[in-house]
């Protein structure tokens, strides 16, 4: 071979390489993709991947690969992400802990994730419950808000961790109800639920999945969930609006992230193939047993989601004071 075919056959092979990704992104996804999931195997945020990840197969006719990333309450998972090649095959699923309340709390958290990921998709939306120990007499959340307001500060509020959602969600609740009452953290869900069971709390406001088998089995009393509107799990209570506090609604949520960056129709066929995984009927079925509702939709759509929510808990933790090192 020749010198000028041996320079023109190394430039070929060098061409792939040099494709902007945009270009490389026709015919996506040629190789398996790699789901990142911040979380320990086995809870709502697995298995919301896993079963989205079984459907994308069928979707984009590649394998979907789900890896669990835990550690320092999902940041582990994220930075994985946020630092990955940007080029849709490795995508993270996570959930407004990780990417808005994080930020909110802690003073060096080391980067920013509204700057370091690119929203793709909202999978699902959450409602949490209101939930009290059976040290409460009444049954509404009028009464229970004069419950407290008999006692100020007499009363403990059980939650799953300094600087959670859970723990914002009490806050939220003492500044929109103008109540009192004392903070205890806990290790997890479990441990919270333990601890309205044996009177160590009165109240929680946590993930449905959570309190679920001790309310059903009348050992807890929920009194309203909120989100917008009644979930499948608890359609006869009512939402925390319904029960007269004002401006007070929120839900957990799971959504997909890819590394900022990632070309736009990369983006936007993830974005197609999750929707379509997420209409599925069984699907559905499976998430409302734990407390999930299905909720989808553009990538402008979640942009603008993921955006207020960002603001909505950064206001919550400054009104609150709550500020981690």
């Amino acid at each position: 071979m020749s010198v000028f075919n041996k320079n023109a056959a190394a430039l070929l092979a060098c061409i792939p390489l040099a494709l902007p990704l945009a270009a490389q992104a026709q015919g996506y996804p040629q190789r398996p993709v790699t789901l990142v999931v911040p979380f320990v195997a086995g809870g709502a945020f697995d298995v919301v991947a896993r079963l989205a990840a079984e459907r994308l197969r069928t979707e984009l006719g590649q394998q979907f690969i789900v890896e669990n990333k835990p550690g320092a309450g999902g940041t582990l998972g994220r930075r994985i992400v946020s630092q990955a090649r940007p080029d849709g095959y490795t995508i993270l699923l996570s959930g407004v802990g990780p990417i808005s309340i994080s930020p909110a709390v802690y003073k060096n958290l080391g980067y920013d994730p509204a700057k370091a990921l690119a929203p793709v998709v909202q999978l699902t939306s959450s409602p949490f419950v209101l939930a009290t120990s059976q040290a409460f007499p009444g049954s509404t959340v009028p009464e229970f808000i004069q419950f407290l307001n008999d006692k100020p500060g007499a009363y403990n509020y059980a939650s799953t961790g300094n600087g959670t959602l859970v723990h914002l969600a009490g806050e939220y609740f003492r500044h929109s109800a103008e109540v009192q009452f004392e903070h205890i953290p806990y290790a997890g869900g479990s441990q919270t639920a333990l601890a309205l069971l044996n009177g160590e709390a009165t109240f929680s406001i946590t993930n449905i999945p959570n309190v679920l088998p001790q309310i059903q089995a009348g050992k807890l009393k929920a009194l309203a969930t909120t989100g917008a509107r009644r979930p499948s799990a608890l359609p006869d209570l009512p939402t925390m609006t319904e029960a007269g506090v004002k401006d007070f609604e929120f839900s957990g949520w799971i959504g997909i992230f890819a590394p900022a960056g990632t070309p736009e129709d990369v983006i936007t066929t993830l974005n197609t193939a999750f929707n379509k995984a997420m209409s599925d009927p069984g699907m559905r079925k499976r998430l409302q047993q734990q407390g999930d509702e299905v909720a989808t939709g553009t990538v402008a759509q979640f942009k603008q989601f993921v955006a207020e929510s960002d603001a909505k808990w950064k206001a919550v933790a400054t009104q609150a004071q709550v500020s981690i090192d």
